[in-house]
């Protein structure tokens, strides 16, 4: 009999899927970036507590990018012509290969489910290009539903990949995907509406804030922050410590804590203040910060924050193989990661980006005109960057 066989589902979601690196506050610093990146099963936390694809693109002269929001350099003053996205009109110029970039992904689970019954019947998505967490590739690469990727149209890729960023545990050999861009799960809030400092998960789940805070729909996330406030580390979670999760979770959703279960869409409202806390991406609230809100604050909680990243694939059957190659060796030259990395906030997978922003936020600092990003760009990122 195998491992597997007569385990609750939770148990094997945890115990399987669920690798994310439970990050302390005080280790946060050092160990940020090396390795664990991960994500679990597709299960969503509403279906847990309870117990927008296009059409093909075949033809098209612009590659199809599916990405989450809030993940790429933009340029509101700038006509869209070809696009407000400095970094990839950088690549059409460089290129000549266009790029029809859409902000699609809000969820994994719920991505994946718009892409499943076309790869299962072996059409086209109508994507050339796809950014899902760790998990997505895991299974879509088990199904055969991903393009493997030819290295030797990744220079870029073989030359600049930072070690930590190599041989995941979803992609070992990184056959099917290459990593776009990390970052930590914690929480966020503005201390105008709490009232107080945030350090815990448990504030998060205090009744002061009901209907007021939000909650993520991705399981991975939700049990992983509910586990490490139990002192739990999610890899080594037991039945009996999911069940304890799961019913800390249930009590906060049977007194209506959350105003919602959210997936990409929670920035909006933790930025317009309808929420006043929440959990929260790291890069998210960096740019937040920066852009929107600079009151919200993000805090790794005491138990433990979750690491993860998201990954550049090729559907099956993508109409443009050999163009999407091009776009994923593009994002592994420094210099559209060190733009990229200066605006979004998030963890670069390229080599020497840090040692750039650094460089650039001390150009700023000196007297004289300088292009180079706000300081506080770089103040953040280096707070947040592996090593």
């Amino acid at each position: 009999m195998s491992d597997l066989e007569g385990r609750s589902q939770i148990d094997i979601a945890i115990e399987k899927y669920m690798r994310r690196d439970p990050i302390s506050r005080r280790t946060f610093m050092r160990r940020a970036g090396r390795g664990g990146l991960a994500f679990g099963a597709a299960l969503s936390l509403p279906a847990l507590l309870a117990a927008c694809a296009p059409g093909s693109s075949s033809g098209a002269k612009s590659l199809e990018w599916a990405n989450w929001p809030a993940y790429i350099d933009i340029d509101e003053e700038a006509a869209p012509n070809p696009t407000k996205y400095p970094s990839i009109n950088t690549f059409i110029e460089q290129t000549g290969i266009g790029v029809d970039y859409k902000e699609v992904i809000q969820d994994n689970a719920d991505f994946l489910g718009t892409l499943r019954q076309d790869l299962a019947a072996g059409n086209a998505t109508g994507w050339d290009v796809i950014s899902p967490g760790g998990w997505v590739v895991e299974r879509m690469g088990r199904l055969g539903y991903l393009e493997e990727i030819d290295h030797s149209k990744l220079p870029n890729w073989t030359t600049n990949c930072a070690d930590y960023a190599k041989g995941l545990w979803f992609d070992p050999d990184n056959k099917y995907s290459v990593w776009w861009q990390g970052g930590i799960t914690g929480i966020a809030y503005d201390p105008e509406l709490t009232g107080r400092e945030i350090t815990t998960f448990d504030d998060l789940l205090d009744p002061a804030f009901k209907e007021r805070a939000g909650g993520f729909s991705d399981m991975r996330d939700m049990f992983g922050l509910a586990l490490l406030s139990l002192g739990v580390h999610p890899e080594d979670a037991t039945i009996a410590d999911v069940t304890k999760a799961q019913k800390k979770l249930l009590d906060a959703n049977a007194r209506q804590q959350f105003r919602g279960y959210y997936g990409n869409e929670y920035y909006d409202a933790l930025a317009a203040g309808d929420l006043a806390i929440s959990v929260a991406w790291s890069g998210d609230v960096s740019q937040m910060q920066l852009y929107d809100n600079p009151k919200v604050k993000f805090v790794i909680p005491d138990g433990g924050g979750m690491r993860w990243n998201d990954n550049l694939a090729i559907p099956k059957k993508a109409a443009q193989i050999d163009n999407s190659h091009k776009l994923l060796n593009y994002w592994y030259d420094p210099a559209a990661a060190t733009t990229l990395s200066e605006y979004i906030g998030y963890f670069t997978p390229v080599k020497g980006v840090s040692e750039r922003i650094t460089a650039d936020a001390e150009a700023l600092r000196s007297p004289g005109p300088s292009a180079s990003p706000d300081p506080t760009t770089a103040d953040l990122y280096d707070t947040l960057a592996p090593t």
